[in-house]
């Protein structure tokens, strides 16, 4: 790949998407170029790009648009501008100096893949949150490598995986040649990167990550989170309503049942997904921090969030 499009979509976050881009542009290769498609921000972020980063290309997307939308708006303008890759990429990350150059090194060794990089905490930028997940030939399942592994004791390596998520993700052209876009109907926000990347899985993509690039993400602007915090029975409610969360009961139901195995899998894991995050809930609510702590360790280890 020599000409490659960084697509970021972005909605009134200011600062955070400023840190994003400034991170980026501080090591970012020739041939990249930088697209962000901007849902109606009312925050000043349109200006602050035009301001500081006069060399991105700002798309205005509809108002309130939702990620699947917003990132097809940026990865159709790379098409139509001869881009030969799309990296997807959240503006909630944090680039490191030798991000893209690993990414790209790996696309040059493995033409037909997708390539997704080693995800760190923000605030905790030696501990891994993703590296991948590999899906259980039994259960169907897929489950996160190295989740919480120190990242220096990650061994630097190229990982074929089941499952790679869009947040900081290299996608060759070709992909949405063969496989079509992100289902922005039935993904609108969540899902739709799983969804993309197991569809171009069945058309003989590869799924990799390479362990020697390295991004951080900040979790806390990410969604709902209901594993380190406890929940009040608004934000339970919206825990299985709102398409911020991973437990939103459409579209989680609707993802699990498109890429299922069998009928029966189906519904094994539909019931322990959410038997499992109702109990969370209930442990978080009644168990000191630091048991409540261990336990989720151990749960996120084997669970599919």
């Amino acid at each position: 790949m020599r000409n490659v499009a960084l697509v970021i979509p972005v909605l009134n976050r200011k600062e955070t998407t400023q840190r994003c881009l400034d991170s980026v542009y501080s090591c970012l290769p020739d041939g990249f170029t930088v697209i962000v498609i901007d849902s109606g921000s009312t925050d000043g972020t349109q200006s602050m790009i035009k301001d500081r980063f006069g060399d991105a290309v700002l798309i205005q997307g509809n108002h309130g648009q939702w990620w699947a939308a917003a990132t097809n708006l940026g990865v159709k303008r790379a098409l139509l501008d001869g881009h030969d890759g799309v990296l997807t990429f959240n503006d909630d990350n944090v680039a490191t100096p030798d991000l893209f150059k690993n990414l790209l090194d790996t696309a040059a060794q493995y033409p037909k893949s997708i390539i997704s990089a080693v995800c760190c905490y923000h605030h905790i930028k030696d501990k891994v949150f993703f590296a991948g997940r590999r899906r259980s030939p039994v259960t169907g399942r897929f489950h996160y490598l190295h989740l919480d592994k120190p990242y220096v004791e990650l061994k630097k390596e190229i990982l074929e995986v089941d499952l790679l998520h869009g947040m900081c993700t290299l996608f060759p052209a070709t992909v949405f040649h063969d496989t079509g876009f992100f289902d922005e109907v039935a993904f609108p926000h969540l899902f739709a990167d799983d969804d993309l990347v197991l569809r171009a899985k069945k058309t003989g993509y590869r799924l990799l990550v390479n362990t020697r690039a390295r991004v951080m993400n900040d979790r806390a602007m990410t969604g709902l989170n209901p594993y380190n915090r406890r929940l009040n029975p608004k934000e339970v409610i919206q825990l299985f309503t709102s398409r911020k969360s991973v437990f939103q009961i459409k579209t989680r139901t609707r993802f699990l049942w498109k890429h299922r195995y069998s009928f029966p899998q189906f519904i094994i894991n539909w019931c322990a997904d959410y038997f499992r995050i109702i109990c969370l809930v209930i442990l978080r609510w009644i168990l000191p921090g630091m048991a409540y702590d261990k336990l989720i360790r151990i749960y996120l280890k084997f669970a599919y969030k």
